[in-house]
Order: structure tokens, then sequence, then C-alpha cells
């Protein structure tokens, strides 16, 4: 592709040169460039009631090598939209239609439950009892997020050293990183929290742990955000909402529900871990400050 032209003015380009069925492809793929970026080349075909050989031909009509290179140009035009928006602004035009509402705590209340509800619809099932038996069983939880992800990361920190050992925030500082990633063994797990705008830094720790073997299991906001890429496991929290501070609830929702997940596989243990934690914290408190 030349220069900086995105996909979409690609396709618009060409489009009247394209024969009838590579001009259907080219409009399903302007209105579903999220499916399209996510599934096969034959799933496209299907979809547009023509073949995979055909949206690969459709692909070398635009001048690309082939359908690969089609759904990376989608990532990086989708990647660039998403990186564009601003967060405070949507988070705070979200806002003004509560202004002048007498009911405003319900309202905003009611509106991070429809936000749960609506992501709670979207969870495998599968992949989430997968996920907890690994938190389950791991030897040692690190966890990451930067940016607009660290308050949830802290959050979540802080929560499951209560209830299990070897919990560890993974540092930022490079002498204490490298010394954490020789240390990681593959019965462990890492947690990575990475909302827009995709932190460089959560991004490589998860692919240092990635390339030891260990299990990554990210937690993001797109089907499209570079995390995928080090993760072994994928949940995507996707919403309408264009802001991360929108997604906090839910998000802090989510980690509250992979812990009762977790808790599941060992009930009697998590709570004598509870109990144990409480009783430390009140003889600690009670010294200090009698």
């Amino acid at each position: 592709m030349k220069g900086n032209q995105s996909i979409k003015k690609l396709i618009e380009q060409h489009v009247n040169d394209l024969s009838k069925k590579q001009q259907n492809i080219a409009t399903f793929i302007l209105n579903n460039f999220k499916f399209v970026g996510t599934h096969s080349a034959a799933e496209v075909g299907k979809r547009t009631k023509t073949s995979e050989t055909t949206v690969i031909r459709f692909c070398y009509a635009l001048g690309l090598e082939g359908y690969a290179q089609l759904q990376r140009e989608i990532t990086v035009y989708l990647f660039n939209e998403h990186a564009s928006v601003s967060t405070l602004g949507n988070y705070v035009a979200s806002t003004k239609d509560l202004v002048e509402d007498e009911q405003l705590i319900k309202t905003a209340l009611h509106q991070d439950m429809a936000r749960i509800d609506r992501i709670a619809q979207q969870i495998d099932l599968a992949l989430f009892n997968k996920v907890t038996k690994l938190l389950h069983e791991a030897k040692h939880v690190y966890i990451a997020g930067n940016g607009a992800s660290k308050f949830a990361a802290d959050w979540f920190h802080f929560t499951l050293n209560i209830l299990r050992s070897n919990v560890s925030v993974i540092p930022n500082e490079t002498p204490q990183l490298i010394r954490t990633i020789q240390e990681v063994e593959q019965d462990d797990v890492m947690i990575v929290i990475s909302q827009h705008r995709y932190t460089k830094e959560s991004i490589q720790m998860a692919q240092a742990f990635y390339e030891q073997g260990v299990n990554v299991i990210a937690i993001t906001d797109s089907q499209v955000a570079p995390i995928h890429d080090y993760a072994s496991f994928s949940f995507v929290l996707e919403q309408a909402e264009q802001s991360t501070i929108d997604l906090m609830p839910v998000l802090i929702s989510f980690l509250n529900g992979l812990m009762t997940g977790m808790m599941t596989f060992d009930p009697e243990y998590y709570e004598e871990q509870r109990v144990n934690f409480d009783d430390i914290q009140y003889k600690f408190i009670e010294e200090r400050w009698s």
C-alpha cells in the first residue's frame, strides 16, 4: 500500500473496477471490519455468498499479497481509529444526558448494570472455567497493567493476594523486571489488563512471559488489540462506548468474577486463607496502634 493510505480508502478507490461478486465482498468488508479482521477468508466467503477463492482474488485485485495482508491492514486501520478516540471526551459526553435527571444516581448505576449484563452475555463459559482453574493451580500469579489499566491491576492484586499466596504485580523497573522474567516457571500464570491506548510496557511484558512458556491471560477491550499476539487466552470486554472510564465498573466486576470462579475449585482452602489474613491483620493493627 502506498504511503499512509488506509485499507478503507484503498477499497473505496478500487470498488468501481471490481467484479460484481468482488463489489459485494468490498461492501461487506467496509461494513464489517472487525469480523473480517478476526475471521478466515472462508468465513467471509460464506457471509458474502461467494467463496474463499473469490475473497482471495479480491485481495489481489486491490494489489495486496493475499488475505493475511488484508487482515493486517484492517488491524492497523481499526487500531488507529480506536487510538484517536478521546476517552475523557466520550466519558464527559456520555454524562450530559444525566445532568438534569432527577434520578441521576439510579440511572447511572442502571447504565453500569446494563454494560455488565452485555459483557456477561459475551463470555465464553468454557474459556472462563479453564482460566479460573489455571488461576487456582498456578504456582505464582503475575499481574500487569499500565496507563488506564493500572487501577484495575492494582485492585486485582490487592484482592487476589488476600485469597492466595504468590501474587505479584510485575515491576516496571528494568533490573527487577529482568529478574522476574528470569525466575518465572511454566506453571506460573500472567494476567495482563490492556485497554486502549494499549501501553507498550504491558505488551512487552506479555511477550517476554509468553516466550518463556507461561500462560498469558489477556483482558482487553477490542478484538484487534495488539495484546492478542502474546496471549494464550483472551477475554474481550467490548462495549459500544469508546471510553475506558465507562468500562471500569465492568472490568472490576469481571475480575471479581474470575476470583469467584477460582475459589470454586477449593472453597474451604480459600476461606481458610481469608480467615488467616484477617487474623494477622487485626493482630498487627492492635499491636501497632494500642
